[in-house]
């Protein structure tokens, strides 16, 4: 029977411990000890229960009982298998008891000398099995979530222990980042349904705290990528990080880097270059290796849309150095399209074209539907840049349909504008009108905003006028690019 009133129990330390497995194993007593050291028992009783005992106060009192070091070794080891361990900082990757308790062991067979980096190595081995584990289940819940309504879903949550997984929520801001340039508002809704399931997730509050920390810098990624309100985007942000400081994810699962990076493109659509750049920096300053290419490619992005085209490529060169092609083709891919890209803005086509042939290649082993439109673009403006004046209107004139039928009005736009370049280099302004009237009819057709629109009412009015100027339709192109994500970017005319 258990005593409700019974005081609990009293553990030795762990030197504590091993100065009385010595004491007691080497046919002394603590009388005798304090004798030979000049102390009060009550000197050695209170070194045995934790008080004020150092390795070196240990090894000295060996000493007097003419012990070496192997055999002080021998006993803190031996303390360390006795006593139970010291409570870890909860996470849902932990090792379980019996986990431990064979982690443990395979480090005691190692030696006492090797024991700690034994069962450091072995731990962190168990969190790794434990984390993939949690992520396979995740996806299985994140497949059977979808077959539910949305208010379904809300409830199952709520109810479902099953489903208050924090590889669940995990899952589901990774899926929300995927679809974020093909979908922003499917994006939105997948990162916020994984901040309730974090909310739901069992646990210490810390942990919880970092979970949802991580859940909200998705939703405020999918806030940037719609564009309706960038600002908002920003406190979401900023509410990201209060929640990463009050939280703890000691065994590592999130990404504070990733994080860091997220913001930056959210501060690079703000056109706060400089904040952008420095949360590119934090990130690198504390990325994991696996996430330094990524990074590098923001951080390149970032430079491209300042206008810092060779810092550009000097980012994308570095990104070479730490991207495994093999493994990331997909990374691999947007490097080089990156670098043509950059190369074709600096007029430096010669350079652009063989990067150009490789990015074809990669596009067509990976054989994403969009990469191809993009690619496709690509080579229209470097056939244009070289003088290949048929292809590069074959090229642009589908990139504009492939546009025009996937819905993608800003896309649509860029490419008409570069086809309205072409056009206007050989003075065929109703072409030119014809192109704006178009871009204009499918910016009303999806409701684009209103500052937007405007822009391509001027255009349209410019092009009635046959006052089209290629430094206009540059500064329509730079403006659009930005304003995708900017419902409040004025355009200058």
């Amino acid at each position: 029977m258990n005593d409700e009133n019974a005081i609990p129990r009293k553990i030795p330390t762990l030197l504590g411990f091993a100065l009385d497995h010595l004491i007691r194993a080497h046919g002394w007593t603590s009388k005798e000890l304090a004798s030979r050291a000049g102390v009060a028992p009550s000197t050695i009783s209170a070194y045995i229960w934790g008080e004020g005992l150092e390795r070196d106060r240990l090894e000295e009192l060996a000493g007097m009982m003419e012990l070496g070091p192997a055999e002080v070794e021998r006993a803190v080891l031996a303390a360390r298998l006795a006593l139970p361990p010291e409570p870890a900082p909860w996470t849902p990757v932990d090792p379980t008891e019996e986990e431990r308790r064979i982690a443990e062991k395979a480090a005691a067979m190692a030696g006492s000398e090797t024991m700690d980096l034994v069962l450091e190595v072995r731990l962190r081995e168990i969190r790794e099995e434990n984390k993939r584990r949690d992520l396979e289940q995740g996806r299985e819940l994140a497949r059977q979530l979808k077959t539910y309504s949305a208010s379904d879903q809300r409830d199952l949550i709520e109810g479902a222990p099953d489903f208050q997984h924090w590889g669940l929520a995990a899952v589901l801001c990774a899926d929300s980042e995927a679809m974020a340039p093909r979908s922003p508002g499917k994006a939105l809704e997948l990162a916020e349904r994984a901040l309730f399931v974090a909310q739901h997730v069992p646990g210490t509050e810390a942990f919880r705290r970092r979970l949802e920390a991580w859940c909200t810098g998705f939703v405020g990624n999918a806030q940037r990528v719609i564009g309706s309100n960038l600002p908002e985007a920003g406190r979401t942000f900023d509410r990201a990080q209060r929640l990463w400081s009050e939280g703890k994810d000691p065994a590592g699962l999130f990404s504070e880097a990733h994080l860091f990076d997220l913001e930056a493109s959210l501060r690079r659509a703000q056109r706060l270059f400089p904040l952008a750049r420095k949360l590119h920096d934090d990130a690198l300053a504390i990325a994991r290796p696996s996430e330094i290419g990524v990074i590098l490619l923001n951080k390149a992005f970032t430079c491209q849309h300042e206008g810092e085209h060779e810092e550009a490529l000097q980012l994308l060169r570095q990104a070479a150095q730490v991207i495994d092609a093999e493994r990331q083709p997909r990374l691999r891919c947007v490097l080089l399209f990156n670098q043509a890209s950059n190369l074709l803005l600096l007029d430096r086509a010669e350079e652009a074209a063989p990067v150009v042939v490789e990015v074809r290649t990669l596009a067509e082993r990976l054989r994403n539907d969009i990469d191809l439109v993009r690619t496709l673009w690509l080579e229209g403006n470097c056939a244009a840049a070289l003088g290949h004046r048929e292809k590069a209107l074959d090229d642009l004139e589908q990139v504009r349909r492939e546009f025009e039928a996937r819905i993608l009005p800003f896309d649509y736009a860029l490419a008409s504008l570069d086809l309205a370049l072409l056009y206007r280099r050989e003075g065929r302004f109703p072409e030119i009108e014809t192109v704006a009237d178009e871009v204009l009819s499918m910016f009303k057709a999806q409701q684009v905003h209103r500052e937007a629109l405007g822009a391509v009412m001027l255009f349209q009015e410019a092009a009635q006028n046959e006052q089209v100027t290629a430094g206009l339709l540059r500064r329509l192109q730079a403006y659009l690019s930005k304003a995708e994500s900017n419902r409040e970017l004025h355009f200058e005319g």
